[in-house]
């Protein structure tokens, strides 16, 4: 279904280079906003053409009129194709963080030649039993403290070391756009989420797929490792000293292995600016 047959279209800003692609669209994760990707822009825009969206309820797109009354991945995933099909019909680059990847991965399995190359940051791909029960725990826990206090402790869980916090006070500002209806929206979806991470780590090998972790990552990475090992197409590159949110902690580092990663792709050059 394209733009047209929806209410509304998610707030979205681009950096065009030429025009003419590679189009390379970044999403941010729960909580976030396009301004997740800043220490991204500078680096890679030279190169691409740059596409950041904001989720529904996040950032610019909090409160537009027109939003739907509860999501689904499927949904989600649709209207950030129908920001993409605002400014190109061909192949793109998707490039995720934290439950943006799976958003990415959702896109790419809703269009399939659509999709040049994913690159995922902070991926995940598979709910181990104790992030089960710490979302369980932490649900319930989020009715009697609100969702702002919810969102506080769980980046404090995710992020708790003293090199995570840029990334936890960047999640923490930017969650402030979110409503206490958009937070159930976007919890609601956690009672679905196990079974689609179930169905897209069944996916077959698809487009190259860069994932990004750091070694600090005690929820995902391992997860991350088991995916890479059984999808041929799959890079796993592993940063030292890094946390969930290895685009912020190192982003030049990261910056340079995407490029790097689609220039293996014979696609772009390599020299950051």
């Amino acid at each position: 279904m394209g733009a047209d047959h929806r209410p509304f279209l998610l707030h979205h800003e681009v950096h065009v280079r030429s025009g003419q692609g590679p189009w390379l669209v970044l999403l941010h994760g729960a909580g976030g906003s396009l301004n997740t990707w800043k220490r991204q822009v500078a680096g890679l825009r030279e190169h691409y053409d740059l596409l950041l969206v904001d989720l529904p309820g996040h950032g610019g797109s909090a409160g537009k009129p027109g939003l739907p009354e509860a999501y689904s991945f499927d949904l989600v995933a649709d209207l950030v194709w129908d920001a993409v099909d605002q400014h190109t019909d061909g192949p793109v680059h998707l490039m995720g963080v934290s439950l943006g990847t799976v958003i990415a991965l959702k896109m790419r399995q809703r269009r399939p030649d659509r999709v040049r190359a994913l690159i995922n940051a902070g991926a995940i791909l598979k709910l181990s039993a104790r992030i089960k029960f710490l979302a369980a725990i932490s649900l319930r826990l989020a009715r009697v403290i609100g969702y702002p206090a919810f969102y506080r402790m769980n980046a404090r869980i995710m992020l708790p070391k003293k090199n995570h916090r840029l990334s936890r006070l960047m999640f923490i500002r930017e969650s402030a756009a979110l409503t206490d209806e958009e937070f159930r929206k976007w919890t609601a979806m956690y009672r679905t989420l196990d079974r689609t991470l179930k169905e897209l780590f069944r996916e077959p090998d698809g487009p190259p797929h860069l994932v990004v972790m750091g070694d600090e990552d005690h929820f995902f990475l391992e997860p991350a490792r088991e995916y890479a090992a059984g999808h041929p197409n799959v890079r796993l590159e592993v940063f030292q000293n890094c946390g969930h949110v290895v685009s912020i902690e190192q982003a030049r580092k990261f910056n340079e292995t995407c490029i790097n990663f689609l220039t293996t792709l014979g696609q772009e050059k390599t020299v950051l600016p």
